[in-house]
């Protein structure tokens, strides 16, 4: 009987004494919305080139270290966006968690949020968002991922430079191209293209630029505008194409026919046209 008690009583206290199990660091209730803590956009939904996307994140399993009547954490993280061929589309983010809790905040999880500006011209594809996390008092890390999608425009990508999706539109404004590129006397042709397959140089500068001249049934140049334009720039994130545009406004003179567009682009980066 007394045996008994004994081995009872060391199992009693074998079990108050154990240390509680530590609590291992995890990223949780990852969310990629429309809005500041708005509601998370389902899995089939698309965001467009230029869209301004919000990431939040929770963290749970941190360390408290005991100061005076408070609890101190100190967490840090980074924020990073890729596409789907894995390029940074924004800088990577760096950032701080450091607080005091009191008694009544041994629930609380600390929340990470970040705005990510899509490029205007992103690609469509699979984009990524990854969080990394360091709790700075357990010497522990974290890190998981969330999923986006991006559909935009199809600008099929070259080795070289090539225009891509020449279009005839009846007004600066319209979308849908011409089906029949035909225009009277004293309208303006305004037509769109997209450039791609320049080079790139260093911090993503590209310079490109473009003329036009216009022939005749005959084949005879009636118009020539041989620097109609330029397109130069340099950005974070490298721009794989840039569109282009052109506007004619025919005289009222003008004889009717066929008449054709000849344009010229040039790639001054890569000495290429």
């Amino acid at each position: 009987m007394t045996r008994r008690v004994v081995l009872i009583g060391m199992a009693v206290f074998t079990a108050l004494a154990a240390p509680a199990a530590d609590k291992k660091l995890a990223i949780q209730h990852m969310a990629v919305a429309q809005s500041e803590d708005g509601t998370p956009v389902p899995s089939d939904f698309r965001f467009a080139a230029g869209d301004v996307i919000f990431f939040s994140c929770q963290v749970a399993g941190y360390t408290k270290r005991p100061k005076e009547d408070d609890n101190q954490i100190d967490l840090s993280y980074q924020v990073e966006a890729r596409d789907s061929k894995a390029v940074l589309i924004i800088p990577i983010a760096n950032g701080k968690v450091a607080a005091n809790l009191g008694a009544d905040d041994k629930d609380w999880l600390p929340k990470i949020r970040h705005s990510i500006a899509l490029p205007p011209l992103a690609d469509s594809g699979q984009y990524r968002i990854t969080v990394k996390v360091k709790d700075n008092f357990g010497n522990s890390e974290a890190e998981a991922s969330a999923p986006f999608a991006v559909e935009s425009r199809d600008v099929a990508p070259s080795d070289t430079l090539v225009v891509r999706n020449f279009r005839f539109l009846r007004t600066e404004e319209d979308k849908d191209p011409l089906q029949i590129p035909a225009y009277r006397l004293g309208d303006t042709v305004w037509a769109r293209f997209d450039m791609t397959g320049y080079k790139i140089g260093e911090k993503n500068h590209f310079d490109v630029e473009y003329g036009l001249k216009v022939l005749r049934p005959s084949g005879e140049t009636t118009y020539e505008q041989p620097h109609a334009a330029d397109e130069k720039n340099e950005s974070f994130y490298p721009q794989r194409y840039t569109p282009g545009v052109l506007s004619l406004n025919l005289p009222r003179d003008l004889n009717r026919g066929g008449y054709t567009i000849v344009l010229t682009v040039r790639d001054n980066v890569g000495n290429q046209s």
